[in-house]
């Protein structure tokens, strides 16, 4: 697809390259969203300003796609389909995202059921009239499911690795905490985005654009945009480990070079400074050397977008 400077998202394309410049911040939010996916109690400020940056370019540049897809068929607003289009060949995030919707359509059930004066009268919440995302989904993937590959990934009920070894890590976290620790842990736990709406719609600056996303393309846009995160901490963690020295191991100096330079000035600042140490805290040094190394791991468009990738490694590299 082209990248013309006519482009539906010209107005808001060029948003990534304003970085820091941007009115809306959600860096005390991603401070608390690292801190429950496994940072620690107090993640610095220009490490989750560098994520901010990092899920922003990769959310724009998904919805300068999606724009474009739209206009192809004939459409005036970015919808499902046209997300769910871009992220068909990585079938494990669509399920993910499917899962996600399902527990949407649930949740949009029972607040419905809580809100209904006779809530005896079932015919009302059959699988029919409640699960519309689920249904937007299926329908839309079986239209262009020649094969019935997507159909038979998405009835598949095995254990998702990924959630299951962060999950681990984060009940590891846990133990360690006393009961303030842990209640600012659980607090931490119910951020996302989708639950900041407004303020996630003012972020992308989604007024400004001549093709808008609707609102299920709105929801699945912020799932993205906390899963985007989640891969990040995740990734940043292994580089955190790998880079911690470990006595008796021959390999310990073979560690990246900018990592050094970054990790020596902050402690020479901090020593200067007399500040507490924060070694536990993922540094942004750790953030760059996991997009050096697993930039093809990281968004929503990771496994295929080439054009995506290189962008996010010329800006934070």
């Amino acid at each position: 697809m082209s990248n013309s400077a006519a482009s539906p998202m010209a107005g808001g394309a060029s948003m990534a390259a304003r970085g820091c410049g941007r009115a809306t911040s959600f860096v005390p939010e991603l401070q608390s969203m690292m801190f429950a996916l496994g940072d620690s109690r107090r993640p610095l400020h220009e490490t989750a300003a560098l994520v901010e940056d990092i899920v922003h370019t990769q959310l724009i540049n998904m919805l300068h796609q999606a724009a474009e897809v739209s206009l192809l068929r004939g459409a005036r607003l970015i919808t499902a389909e046209d997300i769910l289009f871009l992220m068909r060949k990585d079938k494990k995030k669509v399920r993910r995202l499917l899962k996600y919707m399902q527990f949407r359509d649930y949740k949009s059930k029972l607040l419905k059921m809580v809100d209904d004066e006779d809530p005896v009268d079932s015919d009302k919440y059959s699988s029919g009239t409640v699960n519309k995302r689920k249904k937007l989904f299926q329908d839309f993937l079986g239209s262009i499911d020649q094969t019935g590959e997507f159909l038979s990934v998405l009835e598949e009920d095995d254990v998702d690795e990924v959630k299951q070894e962060r999950m681990e890590r984060l009940e590891k976290q846990t133990r360690a905490m006393d009961a303030t620790q842990y209640s600012d842990f659980c607090e931490s736990r119910q951020l996302s985005f989708s639950k900041k709406a407004s303020k996630f719609r003012e972020w992308l600056d989604c007024s400004t654009l001549d093709v808008k996303p609707n609102a299920v393309s709105m929801e699945i846009l912020s799932y993205l945009a906390y899963e985007t995160v989640a891969q990040i901490v995740d990734l940043a963690l292994l580089v955190k480990q790998d880079m911690t020295p470990k006595n008796g191991d021959p390999f310990s100096h073979a560690i990246s070079a900018s990592f050094m330079q970054y990790h020596n000035s902050a402690a020479e600042c901090a020593a200067a400074c007399g500040a507490e140490t924060q070694s536990s805290a993922i540094q942004p040094a750790h953030i760059r050397e996991a997009i050096r190394r697993y930039s093809h791991k990281i968004g929503p468009l990771s496994p295929f977008s080439v054009r995506n990738n290189r962008a996010v490694k010329e800006l934070y590299l």
